[in-house]
């Protein structure tokens, strides 16, 4: 069970919404398979501290955690993974930053994410966590201008045909031309990533029903996904996840 930060939920229904509520309750349970990963990894920092162990590589013999896949055959390349979307073929100029700005509008915040959408990178990776900084209510802010931006809703399409306009006036004025010829077409040319809070986190405003800290991460991306895998399919776009602070491989198995 879980429990809302009281007023929250009446802030934010669009992004706690029913089903989005439901989904973070689908995979609650995993987070105290998360709680024990880090549990471990503090652990483990002890314990090397204290003999002076220096990080060492996984005997080869043994098996990834959480997985049927040995070290050995992980560190030959027999294994197969999933095929690259297309979208993600291409990444060689990738950008980062967050999608929304503390204490202001909807219509300034949402700016981030036309700026972004209209730089011409190959992929953008919104960040969920350094980038975004963890105060107030800036990680439902950043779920909610992703999805009213993916959704092409019309505070977006204003706040993008304005920062085009900005963008092409400073160009006339660096380059000596426009350097955005169709802003509409633009906004679909960067693949979109989301980058999750780590698995070291705990959310500002869900909790466990006892009181205890709840996944971060497991927020992120119920809610990412929830609002967003319709709308990325409708337009033949990737569900991108950009994964951070993973140190071990069974942390990364978890992810998956």
């Amino acid at each position: 069970m879980i429990e809302i930060r009281s007023g929250v939920q009446q802030q934010y229904p669009d992004i706690l919404s029913d089903e989005a509520l439901r989904a973070i309750r689908a995979v609650a349970a995993l987070d105290a398979d998360r709680k024990a990963l880090m549990a471990a990894r503090l652990e483990r920092r002890k314990r090397r501290a204290a003999a002076g162990e220096r990080i060492a590589f996984l005997d080869p013999d043994s098996t990834i955690t959480r997985t049927g896949l040995s070290v050995a055959d992980a560190r030959a390349g027999r294994f197969e993974g999933c095929a690259i979307p297309a979208d993600l073929e291409r990444q060689w100029v990738q950008g980062t930053g967050p999608a929304a700005k503390p204490h202001t509008t909807l219509e300034k915040s949402i700016r981030n994410v036309a700026y972004a959408l209209l730089s011409g990178a190959d992929g953008w990776m919104f960040d969920g966590e350094d980038a975004l900084g963890q105060v107030e209510t800036m990680s439902l802010d950043n779920q909610r201008n992703l999805k009213l931006a993916y959704a092409r809703e019309p505070v977006f399409l204003a706040a993008a045909e304005k920062v085009a306009g900005e963008m092409n006036t400073w160009a006339r004025g660096f380059f000596r031309r426009e350097i955005i010829t169709e802003w509409r077409k633009q906004l679909d040319f960067t693949t979109r990533n989301f980058r999750a809070r780590g698995l070291h986190l705990d959310d500002r405003h869900i909790r466990n029903a006892d009181g205890s800290g709840f996944s971060a991460s497991i927020v992120d991306v119920a809610l990412y996904v929830t609002h967003n895998h319709r709308t990325l399919s409708a337009q033949g776009a990737s569900i991108v996840l950009y994964l951070p602070k993973i140190q071990t491989a069974e942390e990364a198995a978890l992810w998956n």
